[in-house]
């Protein structure tokens, strides 16, 4: 695959880094907390994008002006990453869906990142709550705090679920991965990997990170987690509504939903 129009210097620029980049730990927590305040999840573009294929020059301009889905934040993030001499590859992974059912196994983008033999999970695409810094991956890990929120792995047969925990709540699944490489090209076919019986219309989905915390708005469903202090509520007035897409994702159509 060519990669075409990438220019790490623009992209850096974008999400407002100004470090050593040095691709040790330190980098890679820097890059990924800028990047997910900086270029925010949003499926709403899926109405007017093709994806079934990755074409570097349209992907690049695109998300460095809106953002974008998972498949490319991370298909970017990754090849920022190589750019700048880390170690990354990408893993398939599956997100947890209602009633205890996962996605397909080549859903969610993921990125491990190998730093003096030790492997970390990053992810800057996830739709959900997401990990604000790398997370180790090992068994013998344990729980970390991220912005007052415990985030763990654990080990299920040949998967490793990322499961999350705001104050006073209990664990919940985010999203499930295999440890095995993937070509970029995997995601081509992303469609096809839908149930047959998937629902045609979809509510829109978004996600950004903020001062200690992170956002995330699904249809009229506006969830924070600062401090790892857990709000939801239903916004069922139009005008709050287009004020929180205002302020955290810069839109003002009260678009919430779309049509595979």
């Amino acid at each position: 695959m060519e990669f075409g129009v990438f220019v790490k210097k623009d992209y850096l620029q974008r999400i407002g880094y100004e470090g050593s980049g040095i691709p040790n730990l330190q980098t890679l927590a820097e890059l990924q907390w800028l990047h997910l305040c900086s270029l925010p999840y949003d499926t709403g573009y899926i109405l007017h994008q093709p994806y079934e294929d990755f074409d570097m020059p349209r992907v690049f301009e695109a998300v460095m002006k809106r953002g974008g889905v998972c498949f490319e934040l991370n298909f970017l993030f990754h090849r920022l990453l190589v750019e700048m001499g880390f170690d990354a590859h990408v893993n398939s992974a599956s997100t947890a869906l209602p009633g205890g059912q996962w996605g397909s196994e080549i859903e969610h983008m993921a990125i491990r990142v190998r730093i003096d033999d030790v492997d970390w999970l990053v992810d800057v695409g996830h739709g959900s709550v997401a990990i604000t810094e790398p997370l180790r991956i090992d068994e013998q890990a344990g729980s970390v705090v991220q912005m007052g929120t415990e985030f763990r792995l654990a080990t299920r047969g040949e998967w490793r679920v990322l499961q999350y925990k705001p104050k006073g709540r209990d664990w919940r699944d985010a999203y499930r991965m295999k440890i095995k490489d993937r070509a970029i090209s995997d995601w081509n076919t992303w469609r096809e990997e839908l149930p047959p019986d998937a629902d045609p219309v979809v509510p829109r989905k978004r996600r950004r990170g903020v001062e200690n915390g992170q956002v995330t708005l699904v249809a009229n469903l506006f969830r924070s987690i600062i401090g790892g202090e857990e709000t939801v509520k239903h916004v069922r007035d139009e005008a709050e509504l287009i004020e929180i897409m205002t302020t955290y994702w810069g839109e003002s159509a009260p678009i919430v939903g779309y049509e595979r």
